[in-house]
Parts: structure tokens; C-alpha cells; sequence
């Protein structure tokens, strides 16, 4: 998809809230099919979850949720008005503008990154964290840090013990399983 230039996005359907009916939940379309980059998304964006019945990847922008397809259908929670969908939808646009950036210069992700991602949990996050139990964090042990860091309430950086030298393959191993790609996007 060389040269694709900037993807589109439009919204197509606004429905109330199941849950709060004065918000409106949207569902959007982007201008091409997204398959190349739902993987990539789901590698790139920590605490992301990737369904690959329906090949999505679900994430927050802003405290939202957002569901985007390799259709290129994409589903955004419950918003007050349509300007903040708009504005949620804009960021939404440029993540996967980066996505794409990356996807042309790399090609697709190794599917056994996506397998490794997907079996991340605490107790495989814990197994490479120092187990110092030092407090460091603000956690009282090791093992509370490492669910706390698999649900992104915590990251890395607040381990204070696997910042030291004789821990950086670990912490080497542990940054590549949370986010194996970096798609330089500070709004997430």
C-alpha cells in the first residue's frame, strides 16, 4: 500500500448508549480496509486486546473505547456529542496513519510476536521482574506490581530495581512483550 496517503474516516451510525442513553455510541468507516494494520496496532498500543475471530483491536483513546476492524468499520463507545467522537475519531486517524507509516517500511508483524503478546499475563511479567519485593513502586510486593503493569495501571518505569544494570534483559524482554512496536503517537 505504498504512498497511501492519509486514511479517511467517516461516521455512519449514531445510536444511543445502551448504557447511558443520553451519550450516543458511533460506529465509523475508514476509506480502506485496515487488515495490514490491526496487528500492528494491537503490538504498538499497550493494554490493547486483539480478538482474532473478528481480526480487531480494542484500545482507549482519551479514556474511551474504540474498536477497530480489518473491515475498516470502527466502533467507538459512548460519547456525549458528535464533536468529541470527531475529535477522538481525528486521533484515531493519525494512529492509524503512523500504522500504516510503519506497515510500508516493515511489511507485517511476525506472527509469533502476536502469539507471545497474547500470552503476556502477570505471572509471565513477574517471572522477569527482579522479585525484590522492594516497595519501590508503590506496590507491596513484586507480584501485585506485575498484574498491575499487565493491566496498564503501572508501567515499567516505576519499577525502580529493574532499571539497574544486572536486570536490563529482563527489563530488555519485558519492554519488547508490552509494546514489540513503537509507532511514535503521544496520545495514547
Amino acid at each position: 500500500m505504498s504512498g497511501s496517503g492519509r486514511i479517511n474516516i467517516v461516521i455512519t451510525e449514531k445510536t444511543p448508549c445502551l448504557l447511558e442513553p443520553r451519550k450516543i455510541q458511533v460506529t465509523a468507516w475508514a476509506d480502506r480496509p485496515l487488515s495490514e494494520i490491526v496487528p500492528i496496532l494491537y503490538l504498538a498500543i499497550p493494554r490493547s486486546q486483539y480478538a482474532k475471530a473478528f481480526n480487531s483491536v480494542t484500545f482507549t483513546v482519551d479514556g474511551k473505547l474504540i474498536t477497530v476492524y480489518s473491515s475498516g468499520e470502527i466502533k467507538l463507545g459512548c460519547v456525549l456529542r458528535e464533536e468529541i467522537a470527531l475529535r477522538l475519531l481525528e486521533k484515531l486517524r493519525v494512529i492509524l496513519d503512523k500504522a500504516y507509516e510503519y506497515y510500508e517500511r516493515h511489511g507485517m508483524p511476525d506472527l509469533r510476536l502476536l502469539e507471545a503478546r497474547q500470552r503476556l499475563n502477570p505471572l509471565e511479567i513477574y517471572k522477569h521482574l527482579p522479585k525484590t519485593n522492594c516497595k519501590g513502586c508503590g506496590e507491596q510486593g513484586c507480584f501485585p506490581f506485575a498484574v498491575k503493569l499487565a493491566n496498564g495501571e503501572k508501567t515499567l518505569r516505576e519499577c525502580t530495581q529493574i532499571q539497574q544494570p544486572k536486570y536490563s534483559d529482563n527489563k530488555t524482554y519485558l519492554e519488547k512483550m508490552l509494546q514489540p512496536i513503537r509507532l511514535e503517537i503521544d496520545m495514547l
